[in-house]
């Protein structure tokens, strides 16, 4: 007890020089804690975009189909696949699909795209895709050869609404089938290199082109909540184990990648603000340490043994950053949770982050396991930091220290 309250006065003794450290302390785990949430929310933000907007929580296909993506792969029994899913208390939405790897040509040039085969109520229930229109109107039943474009690829072949262009894609039989379909709406999502590749149309302005009439190459599933995409994959492979069944992580491997390093990105940011703030803390310690050399020689030879000495070092170390530590990290999460209220919006710089496929309003966000790695490597930061200048100090001579 009495160690504890030296400790504590002896961190006082330069007031100035303390409230530096602390200060810092305090602006550094603002930083880092902020910085932890901002990286959360772009990732969250990004996998809540893919998997609502793009790919679903699951997809179905035939086990040959995602090699190449031939035509003559469709589901077998697709009717009934899609009818037993369709009762899963946790599936909100499904959405068949006809796909095919083709080409869209215009007079002022040609792109490759993935051309979509959809049921239109479907797809709206599965990815909004009627709410991504920024021109146009959502499919005409009355009509037929109509389709859906994204607004990057529609500025890339110099098209307005309303125009029409040629779909070319391999049937069956392996053979070219064309034909001309008219622009009945634009979309816009918040990944730039998703609307140049998509183009959607019906499947019913597909199916007989491709010699393929009521078949489908994927179901696309969309889960109430991604909590049990596990339990629900394993179950349809179980129940359909002749049909290729995976989740958005394999769908998508370079999101699932992202995502899984997310807690080493913790310790990689985290860890750069601390490993900053221990030299500083070290630096400090050690010049208290020599400040008081004859101080510190003249209690060893009043009878303070090497091991209260080293615990009072270490003690005012912990101090320092026990006294900056929580009001660095309250302030931290307050930032955290206004932001994630109100969002951070980068208009400026929306383009560029639509180009990675990233909206331009982050809401960043922690998780309780981060907050908790966080608290534990504050104190083995504080205990290391501790650790050099309190071995100085068991390294002074009583005698010689009096001296001095």
């Amino acid at each position: 007890m009495m160690l504890i309250k030296i400790a504590w006065r002896n961190i006082w003794r330069s007031k100035k020089r303390s409230a530096i450290i602390i200060a810092s302390i305090i602006i550094g785990l603002w930083a880092g804690v902020f910085l932890i949430a901002f990286y959360n929310g772009m990732i969250e933000q990004r996998v809540r975009t893919a998997i609502t907007q793009e790919i679903s929580h699951i997809q179905i296909h035939h086990t040959e189909f995602n090699k190449d993506y031939d035509p003559k792969y469709t589901i077998q029994n697709s009717g009934a696949i899609y009818d037993s899913i369709k009762n899963i208390p946790d599936v909100k939405s499904l959405a068949a699909r006809m796909i095919f790897m083709g080409m869209i040509s215009s007079a002022s040039g040609n792109s490759g795209i993935k051309l979509l085969g959809i049921y239109p109520d479907q797809e709206q229930s599965v990815t909004g895709l009627k709410d991504k229109l920024i021109q146009g109107n959502y499919f005409d039943s009355g009509r037929t050869n109509q389709m859906l474009i994204g607004e990057r690829l529609i500025k890339k072949l110099k098209l307005n609404l309303g125009s029409k262009a040629i779909l070319t894609f391999q049937d069956k039989e392996g053979n070219l089938a064309s034909s001309a379909f008219k622009i009945k709406g634009v979309y816009k999502t918040s990944n730039s290199p998703y609307d140049e590749k998509y183009v959607f149309v019906r499947v019913h302005d597909l199916d007989l082109l491709a010699g393929l009439p009521g078949e489908i190459h994927e179901i696309a599933i969309l889960l109430r909540s991604n909590n049990s995409l596990n339990a629900i994959q394993t179950s349809l492979q179980r129940k359909f184990p002749d049909v290729l069944i995976e989740n958005w992580m394999q769908i998508s491997p370079e999101i699932g990648l992202t995502v899984s390093v997310s807690d080493q990105m913790v310790f990689i940011y985290l860890g750069i603000i601390l490993l900053a703030l221990a030299f500083g803390i070290i630096n400090t310690m050690m010049m208290s340490v020599l400040e008081r050399t004859r101080e510190l020689g003249m209690l060893m030879a009043l009878g303070m043994n090497k091991l209260r000495v080293f615990i009072m070092i270490i003690l005012e170390t912990l101090f320092l950053v026990l006294v900056g530590s929580p009001a660095g990290i309250v302030l931290g999460l307050i930032t955290t949770k206004i932001t994630h209220n109100t969002g951070i919006q980068f208009k400026a710089y929306k383009e560029v982050y639509a180009n990675f496929g990233y909206n331009d309003i982050i809401y960043p966000e922690l998780a309780v396991k981060q907050f908790i790695t966080i608290v534990f490597l504050v104190l083995i930061t504080a205990i290391i930091s501790g650790i050099f200048p309190a071995r100085r100090a068991l390294k002074l001579k009583p005698v010689e220290s009096i001296r001095k």
